[in-house]
């Protein structure tokens, strides 16, 4: 049946209008002296209704302020740029002041315009530039007559630079905006920035200047129209001292001596093609390149020289993920080179500007000897993502930030398609639920998750849209289209959306409608349907739904409602709704197509053939989770180790949320992963991985209390086959899915002290510790071998890792450490752990601050450390780390782990009180963080007493 045929939506034509009407007696006439006095009552009136509001308002400490106050307040406002002016080509020339101390940049930019719509204003977005006012310079391009400025000045607060004329500019001229300017080579990680190694043969520092520009940043290092869709051409022209090299997206034209610098260099680069802002880029460093030259197009990775052996990795399969992408869009990659730099302090984990994408370190570097299984997996996907955008986001970009999932979904799911070419055995399809779906569910379960398209005005606005729902969200809804659509019709629509915007932007909307065209050519949409009427559901609302089947007799009636974990949250959201299934009697795990649709219907009704089992919604295609009634869970239960791994891995999570939820008892989620953990004597990773990540909520929820004791015997009794049978004896050359379970079962196994797991793990460290058994600890166990003796430990073993963490040269091995050391049971190692975290002279990297915290706040001794650090230091934090790569919020989001009493919420909620004018861009996690507290006292209420019970009559013996 495949789509639905017809369109069921809700009417909207009930819209009240008004009208003014002027009545026929003409005007009124009002005496000054009478004005006056109504212009005084307005002004009394006035300040008695703020007053009024401000005693009689409500304060409510355990209440969130309502979402209505919330939202009509909008802070670091940069209003969109007019539409009169269009940026055609910039003329940018820069110098980085990096060997002299001072980290500041020379500027001047030339910038080429369209102009669409008289006006006598230009206003360009800055931040952080101071300009030479006397430089400033307009002029038309046909015939150099210059254009009088009459007024400059800065807009801090809109983040841009007004410059007013004397005359105005006339509609489809062209004129030339001349600027010179000064700016700074900050240390947030943001901008055109400054970044450094220590070189490790001489000791020195080495200075880096490398960029950043996404979102909204490119405005740091020149005056630009800082918005995507402003796209323009590039002529980028980077003075370097001459023993250090420059990039910028395209290759260079020449070099040049400069004048008046001795020993500096111009490199000129060749103009690009049409590219929004924030996607150009520059490099100043000593970094050395790895080349490749693969089909004409030259592929060349920089990292500091001790490091370029580790390159090797992306060296052999950025070619061939570039290559299968170019195959999969029938479409070349348009420029002539990619350069991949290892930058040393990098925000994200990477940035896909076109021609020179950049990377932190961690996700590019790989040494076969000291990275993990993770790591190798993470330079993959990661490498994917950023090629994957060279189409979506790069030759086609979203218009606006509301549509960021148009560019970050895309790379997210193409990215698995990369990875499978070149890594087949990985089988890494397999875990897009794990990895995306259940990580969107996580956050859009909550009341405070946003809509994958919504209205953003502010900087902290469009930075909080970097999150799992632009992401993990727009990847899970672009998977279901395809799955609807078939992926031949998907796939040709796509291909005709990329020709038909290439170095353009484009909306969902636009989208929509190629996928409807092709779907309609294809007959695999009704001609009455659009993609447009079943999406909207999907990426204008907020959520997902909870679709229920009960089945009566041969009928199974099925219902959706939106699903969050607060089970008192009403709400009549209703999607369309993609109804796959499977059953025993006509089993086929493989067809995913829809066989029914709920069209924005609360529910219906529709006959089934099964005996004693059946499944809808197989391999999680669709973006939902699904509720049975009980006989069903139960025959699914009695029958899971039949099922393929990613049905057993979503049983496991679906059955565990919906519990969690109070919509079903906890005695099916626990007896179903019961039976599968006893009887999976293969180990099989996907469903295991999942059952400890939906575990580890239990886990700390019930940490402090009375039932912790039986929970974590039920956890070692049904795992005791795992745990006994995965040892230490790690190789990089064993298969990737028994690296995978090595990890993830021996980590759970030694959370219990006095166990055989402690006691290796303890004496390898020793060994370790007295210069002797360095073998023994491999790159898969390192982290839990850490862990776990710095936990039973003391200082000495805490200090000896981070000396470790100072020494290494494997920025892999130094990200491991850094989550072992907040492992750590004495509460003043942590809190000066944490004290480093705000130190340039600890070692510590400002890329690396949340994974700190997160490494104490994720230990129960240190949750109330962190959070009192928080709070104590919240403004130093906030000005040591800045607001981008939502840093802060990483860190208010941690602080939840084990919380859930109502003094806990009760703090959160005055921590958020005081801050409220600073929370900039992590308002969206304080509202997630207070209301993940929230469902947590909720459970305590609702479920503990009854988990407690269930754990006491199964503790003698785990058997269904």
């Amino acid at each position: 049946m495949g789509v639905p045929t017809t369109a069921e939506l809700e009417n909207n034509s009930n819209q009240k209008k008004y009208t003014v009407n002027r009545t026929s007696k003409g005007d009124l006439v009002i005496s000054k002296i009478v004005c006056g006095l109504l212009v005084l009552l307005a002004m009394i009136l006035i300040a008695l209704a703020a007053l009024l509001t401000y005693f009689l308002l409500p304060y409510c400490p355990n209440e969130a302020t309502p979402e209505a106050l919330r939202k009509a307040v909008v802070k670091d406002g940069p209003a969109r740029l007019p539409r009169s002016i269009q940026p055609l080509h910039y003329r940018l020339q820069i110098i980085p002041f990096l060997e002299e101390g001072n980290f500041t940049t020379n500027g001047a930019v030339q910038i080429n315009v369209n102009v669409t719509e008289s006006t006598n204003k230009i206003e360009l977005n800055i931040n952080d530039i101071e300009i030479n006012q006397h430089s400033v310079a307009v002029k038309r391009v046909s015939d150099d007559k210059s254009v009088k400025v009459s007024d400059q000045k800065y807009d801090n607060e809109s983040q841009k630079y007004i410059i007013s004329l004397a005359e105005s500019l006339k509609e489809g001229d062209q004129y030339q905006i001349a600027i010179t300017y000064n700016g700074k080579l900050n240390d947030y990680m943001q901008g055109f920035y400054r970044s450094s190694y220590i070189d490790s043969n001489t000791k020195d520092v080495r200075w880096i200047a490398s960029t950043q520009f996404s979102p909204t940043d490119a405005r740091r290092a020149f005056p630009c129209f800082d918005e995507p869709s402003f796209k323009a051409k590039y002529t980028v022209s980077i003075a370097r001292p001459s023993n250090m090299t420059s990039l910028s997206n395209m290759p260079k034209r020449e070099s040049v001596v400069v004048v008046d610098r001795k020993d500096w260099i111009w490199d000129h680069f060749k103009e690009t093609p049409q590219m929004s802002s924030y996607l150009v880029a520059f490099v100043v460093s000593d970094l050395q390149p790895f080349r490749f030259n693969s089909s004409e197009k030259l592929f060349t990775i920089w990292s500091r020289r001790d490091a370029l052996e580790q390159t090797r990795l992306a060296m052999d399969i950025g070619p061939r993920i570039l290559s299968y992408f170019e195959r999969y869009f029938g479409i070349d990659y348009p420029l002539p080179k990619i350069d991949m730099v290892a930058v040393p302090d990098f925000g994200f984990n990477a940035m896909e500007n076109w021609g020179l994408i950049t990377f932190r370190e961690a996700v590019l570097l790989f040494d076969e000897k000291i990275s993990t299984v993770e790591d190798k997996r993470a330079v993959a996907t990661v490498l994917a993502h950023e090629l994957a955008h060279q189409w979506f986001g790069n030759l086609v970009t979203p218009k606006w930030w509301d549509d960021l999932w148009l560019k970050e979904g895309f790379a997210s799911y193409l990215l698995y398609y990369g990875v499978n070419f070149v890594f087949p055995d990985w089988n890494i399809l397999t875990e897009f639920i794990m990895t995306e779906v259940h990580k969107a569910f996580a956050i859009d379960s909550l009341k405070s998750t946003h809509p994958l398209t919504f209205t953003v005005h502010s900087t902290d606005e469009i930075r909080q849209m970097f999150d799992p729902i632009s992401y993990s969200k727009g990847a899970s809804i672009i998977r279901m289209i395809n799955n609807f659509l078939g992926e031949r019709t998907f796939k040709a629509g796509l291909i005709k959306y990329l020709h038909t915007f290439t170095y353009s932007n484009a909306r969902r909307d636009d989208l929509w409608d190629v996928l409807t065209q092709q779907a309609h050519e294809d007959g695999n949409l009704h001609d009455d349907l659009s993609i447009k009427e079943i999406m909207d559901s999907w990426t204008v609302q907020s959520g997902f739904p909870v679709v229920t089947a009960v089945r009566n007799g041969k009928r199974v009636d099925v219902s959706q409602k939106r699903f969050t974990f607060d089970k008192s949250f009403a709400e009549d959201t209703l999607w369309w709704v993609p109804l796959s299934y499977t059953t025993d009697l006509r089993t086929n795990f493989d067809d995913t197509s829809p066989k029914q649709w709920l069209k924005k219907e609360t529910g219906k009704n529709f006959e089934i053939e099964a005996n004693r089992w059946w499944l809808v919604n197989p391999h999680q295609t669709g973006y939902y989770i699904v509720n049975y009634d009980e006989q069903n869970w139960r025959a699914l239960t009695e029958n899971i180790m039949s099922f393929p791994t990613t049905i057993k891995a979503q049983l496991i999570s679906d059955s565990m949320d919906l519990a969690r939820a109070g919509l079903l008892d906890y005695d099916i989620p626990l007896k179903l992963i019961k039976k599968h953990s006893l009887e999976d004597k293969d180990i099989t990773f996907l469903p295991m991985h999942v059952a400890f990540t939906k575990f580890e909520y239990l886990y700390n929820v019930l940490y402090s209390t009375p039932a912790f004791g039986d929970f974590d015997i039920f956890l070692s009794t049904i795992f005791s086959f795992a745990f006994d049978n995965v040892d230490f004896e790690d190789s990089p050359t064993h298969p990737y899915l028994v690296q995978r379970i090595r990890r993830t079962v021996i980590k759970w196994a030694c959370k219990r002290p006095e166990t055989r797991c402690v006691a290796t793990a303890r004496h390898r460290f020793r060994n370790l510790m007295s210069g002797q058994g360095s073998q023994e600890i491999t790159a898969n166990t390192q982290e839990t071998i850490f862990c776990t003796a710095i936990r039973e430990g003391s200082e000495p073993e805490w200090n000896f890792a981070y000396e470790q963490y100072l020494t290494t040269t494997s920025i892999s091995e130094k990200e491991t450490i850094l989550n072992a050391l907040g492992c750590a049971s004495k509460p003043w190692l942590l809190s000066r752990y944490l004290d480093y975290m705000i130190k340039n002279e600890s070692g510590i990297r400002k890329q690396d601050g949340p994974r700190v915290f997160r490494a104490v706040a994720s230990n129960y001794i240190g949750q109330s450390i962190a959070f009192n650090f928080l709070l104590t230091n919240w403004k130093q934090i906030n000005e040591y780390y800045g607001s981008a790569f939502n840093t802060i919020s990483k860190m208010v989001e941690d602080l939840t782990i084990f919380m859930n009493t109502e003094s806990q919420l009760e703090e959160l909620l005055k921590f958020r009180k005081e801050n409220w004018d600073s929370l900039g861009a992590s308002a969206q996690a304080f509202d997630n963080a207070v209301e993940i507290v929230k469902n947590n006292i909720n459970w305590m209420k609702i479920n503990y007493r009854s988990v407690e019970k269930w754990l006491q009559d199964h503790n003698d013996h785990y058997v269904i």
